[in-house]
């Protein structure tokens, strides 16, 4: 270890200007082999590609950059400089491909909660792209490594069989209309809808375009219900119902695209929209669902298509889908069993709507993000989440371009960039961009405590009668 002289003399020669070859770290002379601060260095390995200055090593090392001190180093601090950062640098990158490991063996492992009861053996193939989970409901004692991957190849090539079959079926167009089918069947059921045939049912007001559809019409809703599905509560009028609905209920099916395992055919066709790519070429956006896909596409470009055009008998209130319509019959006037929230007395036509609204009451976290493993209350507030994670911005402003995490944050942005504030105080005349921030503001003015108070002794004439109806009306809000 050097001594005191042996650091201080170098130094105190430095600031007295008798040398100006003294090493930055180690303080011993540099006459000979001056290597500056500012030299640069390439640096090749698999886990670094960069061209650095030794200044920036060193604040990278924590060592502090003064123009006052020495600004060279010696042969021997310049190569521990060197090592010292492609060693911080090896660490980092270990660390980041560790964590990359683990969380890819952990979403694969989360992929096993969706196997089911039937499935005797799994295999597990963590890939760098994405991951595999292959699933047998034979069983399977160990085997060698050289089994399991012949065995991942067969199975891998049926499943390219079956995605150029499922390619193949899904080019068969509609002449009339251009829609595209998976099979001929769907096709020719397809194919009524364009002729001028028509069966009414003799019990109610719809029609069908097939004998078929009417008969199937007619024993789901007007038969009477007196045979129970075994497997839970729901009643039926014949046994070929019930086998339909146990077919596609009740029985396990997997993916042949990943291989996943889902408790029912209902469950497994939902995914396999998602293997699909459903996007709308006009404006490039991205849909999961294939039926949102395809009102989207009738109402793209075409604003009027977005104007009400299903309207209540009763009370005249308009809707731009149908579903909108007999959900506001239901809830609103009574037409059909409704159901209740036991916490606020709200109603919905549908159990997936309620289950989905007590969660606000409950605030049971049932959704968890596989990126940092926050937990949150809707399916909504999650897809949100991810956003910030992924960077997506899928909603664009079609005034400048910018893009937004959801479609509320673009429409203020609009109301706040391009349209300016709309919202006008009935006191004060103050304009505001949103509802939310004018009803905060008139409730200053009924605040004693608040510098915008107004006692009603003060308030201008003008402002009551009218006026004072749309105070009480934002305040009631």
């Amino acid at each position: 270890m050097q001594n005191e002289v042996e650091v201080t003399l170098p130094a105190l020669k430095y600031l007295t200007g008798e040398t100006e070859h003294v090493c930055r770290l180690c303080f011993a002379s540099t006459e000979g082999a001056v290597i500056s601060l500012e030299d640069t260095t390439r640096f090749q390995r698999p886990y670094i590609d960069e061209t650095l200055t030794f200044s920036d090593m060193l604040q990278e090392l924590g060592v502090t950059s003064e123009l006052e001190l020495p600004q060279e180093l010696c042969s021997n601090c310049a190569s521990m400089t060197m090592n010292s950062y492609l060693f911080r640098k090896l660490c980092q990158h270990s660390n980041d491909r560790w964590n990359d490991v683990l969380n890819k063996f952990n979403k694969t492992l989360d992929q096993s909660n969706t196997v089911g009861p039937n499935v005797q053996t799994v295999y597990l193939m963590v890939h760098k792209n994405e991951n595999f989970m292959f699933t047998s409901k034979k069983s399977h004692t160990l085997k060698s490594k050289k089994t399991v991957l012949a065995k991942i190849k067969d199975i891998l090539k049926s499943r390219e069989t079956y995605v150029k079959v499922r390619q193949k079926s899904s080019n068969i167009i509609c002449e009339e209309c251009g829609e595209r089918f998976k099979s001929n069947c769907h096709l020719v059921k397809h194919m009524r809808v364009h002729s001028d045939t028509r069966y009414p049912c003799p019990q109610c007001t719809k029609v069908f375009a097939s004998q078929l559809q009417l008969e199937e019409h007619a024993e789901r809703v007007h038969y009477p219900k007196r045979i129970q599905c075994p497997k839970c509560s729901k009643m039926f009028s014949t046994n070929r119902m019930l086998k339909h609905h146990d077919k596609l209920h009740h029985i396990a099916a997997i993916c042949k695209l990943c291989f996943v395992q889902f408790p029912s055919k209902k469950d497994l066709r939902a995914h396999l929209d998602k293997h699909d790519v459903n996007k709308c070429a006009r404006c490039n956006k991205s849909f999961v669902n294939k039926h949102t896909y395809k009102y989207h596409l009738k109402i793209c470009g075409k604003s009027d298509e977005r104007q009400p055009s299903f309207f209540c008998d009763i009370c005249n209130k308009g809707y731009a889908r149908k579903n909108g319509l007999r959900s506001h019959l239901k809830i609103d006037h009574g037409f059909g069993n409704v159901l209740s929230c036991n916490w606020c007395g709200k109603k919905f036509d549908a159990i997936s709507r309620l289950r989905n609204h007590i969660v606000k009451h409950t605030k049971e976290r049932n959704y968890h993000c596989e990126h940092c493993g926050n937990k949150f209350v809707t399916q909504a507030a999650l897809v949100y989440h991810i956003r910030l994670h992924t960077g997506e911005r899928p909603f664009p402003c079609d005034l400048c371009g910018e893009s937004f995490l959801s479609a509320s944050r673009r429409m203020e942005h609009k109301r706040r960039k391009h349209f300016g504030p709309t919202k006008e105080c009935p006191v004060c005349h103050v304009k505001f961009v949103t509802g939310h921030q004018l009803r905060k503001h008139v409730q200053r003015h009924y605040n004693p405590q608040s510098k915008l108070f107004v006692p009603e002794a003060n308030v201008n004439p003008n402002v009551e009668g009218q006026e004072y109806s749309k105070i009480t009306d934002l305040l009631a809000l």
